[in-house]
């Protein structure tokens, strides 16, 4: 009996990888899947950091593992691979949107596919609707890490109106608080605090363009339609601006229900 050919084809419509950050239960990849078309397949590899504490001088010093795992990725036949941590694009000090936009050319050029930075995303999103200003909730960042994105994003020619974490918003008490609650819940910050962040950032700065949420420990896809319906204004974060990009790479449109950013692309099934 011989095999029909017509019948042979991938059991995927379209095959994407994700680069984690060490010591942390990083679920884009299944929130990724919320998004995306059904029938997409994903694959992941966390970077591997004996006794990572989650420093910008740790980053610098691994940086060069990003494109290792990506090549991995690449090789195992992955379309478009993102990688996950926004302060990633800037921990090295001196990178900043034309260095990053460089390395990840490069990166994609030794791989074959694109490669694409959590950090940047955030960039190239607000470009594509238009944003000049913004508002941003920084919400568990820690000091450095949120000075580091936000110079960052005004490098890329944005003006901040207003930025803040969420002990400067008044929403946890202390830095205590933070690692409270990120020990509690394996850095998955809850739904409450993630729209009030969001909400008063908007409220402090209520003529930016866009709402910024800078940190993938803030699953922002899940609440970004209630953040948008509150403020009636595009909310871009960290974790679906890598999603939308992505997505755009494999020419896939995003599942209903995510906001305006991932409207953009159309809706698929």
């Amino acid at each position: 009996m011989t095999t029909d050919l017509q019948t042979v084809h991938p059991r995927y419509r379209a095959y994407a990888g994700f680069v984690t950050t060490p010591r942390y239960f990083d679920d884009s990849p299944q929130q990724f899947l919320q998004a995306a078309p059904t029938g997409t397949g994903i694959l992941q590899r966390v970077m591997h950091v004996p006794g990572y504490e989650w420093g910008l001088d740790e980053r610098a010093r691994n940086f060069s593992l990003m494109t290792e795992a990506a090549e991995c990725l690449a090789q195992s036949h992955c379309q478009v691979i993102g990688q996950v941590g926004s302060n990633w694009v800037h921990c090295q000090g001196a990178t900043g949107p034309v260095e990053i936009e460089e390395f990840c050319r490069q990166v994609s050029q030794q791989i074959g596919v694109r490669f694409l930075m959590a950090g940047h995303c955030l960039v190239e999103a607000l470009r594509a609707i238009g944003a000049r200003t913004i508002t941003v909730a920084n919400g568990y960042y820690r000091p450095d890490w949120s000075a580091g994105i936000n110079a960052y994003l005004k490098a890329a020619g944005f003006e901040i109106l207003w930025a803040g974490d969420l002990i400067e918003q008044g929403l946890v008490a202390d830095h205590d608080e933070k690692l409270r609650i990120e020990a509690e819940t394996l850095w998955d910050y809850p739904n409450h605090l993630m729209v009030t962040a969001a909400v008063g950032a908007h409220e402090a700065a209520p003529r930016a363009d866009a709402i910024v949420q800078t940190g993938a420990g803030f699953r922002m896809l899940q609440v970004v339609d209630t953040v948008e319906g509150l403020t009636d204004t595009p909310l871009i974060a960290s974790d679906f601006a890598l999603y939308w990009a992505m997505l755009q790479e494999l020419g896939l449109s995003a599942a209903p229900g995510h906001g305006h950013l991932l409207a953009t692309l159309g809706e698929g099934g």
